[in-house]
């Protein structure tokens, strides 16, 4: 087995800042005044070419942000 066939499949994945606004429903601005912020973590590798790992952008999101649950029931007594 070739060793630098398995450094390639451990590389991190990486997202454009588009991929990372379509993921989160937000716009691409709200990416730039999050990377503004630093509140988002991203790679940026020319002056106009900015990444984002995904399992960085994940842990971010765990840990600053939690999802509500909806229930259909959560209005009515019994």
């Amino acid at each position: 087995m070739n060793p630098e066939s398995n450094e390639i499949a451990a590389l991190p994945d990486y997202e454009t800042k588009s991929q990372v606004a379509r993921r989160l429903n937000v716009s691409r601005r709200t990416i730039d005044n999050l990377m503004r912020q630093r509140r988002l973590p991203f790679i940026k590798l020319t002056p106009r070419i900015v990444r984002f790992p995904k399992a960085e952008v994940d842990t971010f999101l765990a840990r600053n942000f939690r999802v509500n649950g909806f229930s259909q029931d959560a209005g009515h007594k019994d």
